[in-house]
């Protein structure tokens, strides 16, 4: 075991942009953190090579490793790290940390070299999984689950439903911490006034006047965004004067069927994706964000909203945010008042009319939602929380020894 800080290794697809190591710095504080994480190469992100993401927006305290994947092009899922024991072999870790759901296959490799070069590492996974599987895919997978409780020391789960799943096959529950993956960087995330707003929308190419109402994510049919449009059109009818729009930043399975309703509705714009540090601009200019997910129970793909960080990052901006009653989305804001009924349209436009009619209402709202992020959800608050619950148990483990 190292002297001074302990010694972190976190290794994760996610850490492969700049903007998603951010956390690391916090973290930083109390630990001495490698970062192994993915090569730059031709993976895209919202329809965009993964390189365009990458640029250095922070002063890094941690070292970073890149390593090559294989197989190439397998998915976040089915892929494990060439090159990993050689950072195994560089250095005695106290905690090693993967980002990984409990079947992925660099959860496994992980784990493995973990056991067999850091015996005394305490070894610990972050997954967010919130939906449980049903017929035989659900039992291969309730038996890994159980795998996995049975080889970690310690789990960290994105969401309450992630936990529960996790307790439910053997996980610890004093070992279990629930909490965000990344956090928000409230600098860039912040109020505007409305000369900022006016200008802000003049460079999106939105516009200038009127009521914004915004997404900001996977242009896809499973978060909401028919109900959306539906409820916009509700509303619009209910309230002429507050003149609503709608505007859509993204990149997903229905591009031409909202770029063929532009022509048609002309408060809708449809925005081109861009690297998350311009994302900012787009929230800063809204009147008013909503993330409307459903879930999806039915065919290959089972999924529920896991956390939704536009949430936050709309709410740093103290931008009034809206979410349907899906997966994590509650918990994220929650504030009931600002939740609707997933899968619903009606219920939307009603929540959504009481918020852009009340404009006092709605400001105390945005306010009330932006405190709780600085509290909970920036970069340092989040890195507080990991390093707080990975002290902890690095103590305990200590103690025992």
């Amino acid at each position: 075991m190292s002297a001074g800080k302990p010694r972190l290794l976190m290794v994760g697809h996610m850490y492969a942009t700049a903007f998603n190591r951010r956390k690391l710095n916090p973290l930083a504080d109390d630990f001495e953190v490698t970062c192994v994480t993915w090569e730059l190469n031709e993976t895209k992100l919202f329809g965009l090579p993964l390189a365009v993401f990458e640029k250095e927006d922070h002063e890094p305290r941690y070292e970073l490793v890149r390593l090559p994947v294989w197989p190439r092009r397998a998915g976040i899922t089915r892929y494990v790290h060439e090159g990993l024991s050689r950072v195994m072999r560089e250095k005695a870790y106290d905690v090693v940390l993967v980002d990984s759901e409990p079947w992925g296959l660099i959860r496994w490799q992980v784990w493995a070299m973990t056991r067999m070069m850091q015996p005394w590492a305490m070894f610990g996974e972050f997954t967010w999984e919130n939906v449980e599987r049903c017929g035989l895919k659900g039992g291969v997978l309730s038996v890994i689950y159980r795998l996995a409780a049975c080889t970690h020391d310690f789990s960290i789960s994105g969401n309450q439903a992630c936990r529960a799943i996790l307790l439910k096959h053997g996980a610890k529950a004093e070992m279990n911490l629930v909490a965000a993956q990344l956090g928000v960087e409230s600098a860039d995330f912040r109020p505007a006034t409305a000369a900022e707003k006016a200008e802000l929308r003049v460079k999106l190419g939105v516009a200038k006047e009127g009521f914004l109402v915004g997404f900001c994510g996977r242009l896809n049919a499973e978060k909401g965004i028919r109900e959306l449009l539906a409820a916009v059109e509700e509303v619009r009818a209910l309230m002429p004067e507050r003149d609503v729009r709608l505007a859509l930043l993204g990149h997903g399975l229905m591009d031409d069927e909202l770029k063929a309703m532009r022509a048609e509705k002309r408060w809708l714009d449809v925005l081109a994706p861009r690297p998350h540090r311009e994302v900012a601009e787009f929230m800063r200019s809204l009147d008013l964000f909503v993330l409307a997910s459903k879930p999806v129970h039915e065919g290959p793909s089972v999924w529920e909203e896991q956390f939704g960080h536009v949430l936050i990052e709309a709410m740093a901006a103290r931008v009034a945010t809206l979410g349907s009653a899906s997966g994590a989305i509650p918990e994220v804001i929650g504030m009931e008042e600002a939740v609707f009924a997933h899968s619903d349209a009606k219920a939307l436009a009603d929540v959504m009319a009481r918020w852009v009619r009340d404009d006092e209402g709605r400001e105390r709202l945005a306010e009330a939602q932006r405190q709780r992020t600085l509290a909970n959800y920036t970069h340092e608050a989040l890195g507080r929380t990991w390093s707080d619950f990975l002290l902890k148990n690095l103590k305990k483990r200590r103690l025992v020894s």
